[in-house]
């Protein structure tokens, strides 16, 4: 049986309405709804055919765990996460393929706001660590205004040797640091190329870095 999570706030439901209606199980909206873009994405839901339930404020608050939902939220069969393997297959692919590695980030708001990022120049893919980061939160994908539906993410065990398998593939790797002595804009995106940040405190870990 597939497995299900949340988002919310009107942004991320209705990118999920645009681009991933078929993975949308059930979408919920506080009544007396006055809202006219949550009235918009309500009549398209049901255009779609697409379950939708009219609930308390109250009930929405606790099903989310938050009051901060812009009354709106819906229920999405988790997408497939790509692992060391076939994101590497995936890359192969790609003419000149953009990476985001995420070097041990855990607040999901800052998670969010990279994927919300990435999607927005066009990077074809997040990589996060198996061990440390959790994709569960409802909060990356109301940060990434629904972004993090819409960009493919691999999950690795082992972020260094994962960059080693995208330097074997001819990947550049560029770490974030307030030390560095090139800026982003200076790096030619025509390669096969791998951009890594590093987390809210320590940045990135000293065997990352040494791989960029």
């Amino acid at each position: 049986m597939s497995k299900e999570s949340f988002i919310y706030g009107i942004n991320s439901v209705a990118e999920a309405l645009e681009y991933e209606s078929e993975r949308i199980v059930k979408i919920f909206f506080v009544e007396n709804q006055k809202n006219n873009r949550v009235k918009s994405i309500i009549r398209q839901s049901n255009k779609k055919n697409i379950l939708s339930e009219e609930v308390t404020k109250e009930f929405l608050q606790n099903l989310l765990s938050t009051s901060k939902n812009q009354g709106i939220a819906a229920t999405l069969i988790q997408k497939d996460y790509f692992d060391a393997k076939t994101a590497l297959h995936y890359l192969k692919n790609i003419e000149s393929p953009l990476v985001l590695i995420l070097d041990d980030l855990d607040d999901p708001r800052n998670i969010g706001a990279c994927y919300r990022t990435a999607n927005a120049v066009g990077v074809d893919m997040v990589v996060v660590s198996k061990n440390r980061i959790s994709l569960n939160s409802p909060v990356i994908s109301k940060v990434s205004s629904g972004a993090f539906e819409l960009t493919n993410t691999a999950i690795v065990s082992n972020i260094a040797q994962f960059i080693n398998k995208l330097k074997k593939n001819g990947f550049w790797i560029y770490g974030s640091s307030d030390t560095a002595n090139k800026d982003y804009k200076e790096v030619d995106y025509q390669d096969s190329t791998a951009i890594v940040i590093g987390s809210e405190g320590k940045g990135m870990r000293d065997l990352t870095a040494k791989k960029c």
